[in-house]
């Protein structure tokens, strides 16, 4: 199978499972696949996309979100990020990279996020560019509904497989492996948080995840590394969030979502407590 039809495939079928859309842009042509791809895989076509792209300037609109604003985002972020649309519509962005060549975006979204609710943006979205907003309603809520973390793991599936597929080696082997490790728990837990930061994760589910109780596991990780669960959670995220701020432009809201944050006033809270200056304070005075 050459590499056109197994990236079909694989898009097809984590598509089908999921009923999310999947749409892959290479910008290099490194895979040849706008050319050669299967369209629906090539952009988003999913019935709110298309009905939107026919408004008067929603074509112009998609492609300033999508084509300019997310890939310039990946530029920067070189690793899987969310990003929310003009239309309000929040995506897993995967940037596709060779030695820091962006080679091509993955965009994972066309859907609806459980917990959150979009309508009032669609319906101002809709209103700046002249459309029917009940239609656009409608075909918001017929968008299939997914977890935050499951989109994100969907992203962890197509970056490994990609970045396979791009350097030419086996898939990685899976992070945590319990049994038969010799490493401590406490070590378990902060291999786990490091790679699941930007997921929503507490020291229960932490727990949970290694299946002992939520003292021991607490009281283990403690000991071993003088810092409790919850103070180290907001470390990884805070440092990730202080490279952010330093080396992009991103808006602050999007720097919380991507480092585990939903509310962006919490983040500033938990930033300010942290490094003493607000995040707004601590990006102007190191972008000097």
């Amino acid at each position: 199978m050459d590499n056109i039809s197994e990236i079909s495939v694989l898009i097809n079928a984590i598509r089908d499972l999921s009923k999310v859309g999947i749409c892959y842009y290479d910008l290099s042509d490194f895979f040849h696949y706008n050319q050669y791809g299967v369209k629906n895989n090539c952009g988003h076509y999913c019935s709110f996309c298309e009905r939107t792209r026919a408004l008067p300037g929603g074509r112009e609109s998609c492609n300033q979100s999508d084509r300019n604003e997310a890939v310039s985002l990946a530029k920067q972020y070189k690793e899987p990020f969310l990003f929310e649309c003009h239309m309000g519509m929040k995506e897993l962005v995967i940037p596709l990279l060779l030695e820091n060549e962006l080679l091509g975006v993955l965009f994972v979204g066309q859907c609806r996020v459980q917990g959150e609710n979009y309508k009032n943006i669609v319906e101002k979205s809709t209103q700046r560019l002249g459309g029917n907003e009940e239609e656009m309603l409608r075909l918001y809520e017929q968008l299939p509904m997914i977890s935050q973390d499951d989109l994100l793991n969907i992203g962890k599936i197509l970056s490994m497989y990609f970045d396979a597929k791009v350097l030419n080696k086996q898939l990685l082997t899976p992070e945590i492996a319990v049994s038969g490790s010799d490493k401590g728990l406490a070590y378990l837990m902060q291999d786990y948080i490091n790679a699941n930061y930007s997921y929503n994760i507490t020291p229960q589910s932490i727990a949970d995840k290694f299946f002992v109780n939520h003292s021991y596991a607490s009281r283990c990780f403690s000991q071993k590394h003088g810092i409790t669960l919850t103070e180290y959670i907001h470390k990884i995220r805070i440092d990730r969030a202080k490279t952010l701020l330093r080396s992009t432009n991103t808006p602050i809201s999007n720097i919380a979502l991507n480092v585990g944050y939903i509310e962006a006033n919490y983040f500033s809270r938990i930033f300010k407590k942290q490094v003493g200056l607000s995040p707004q304070a601590y990006r102007k005075t190191y972008q000097k």
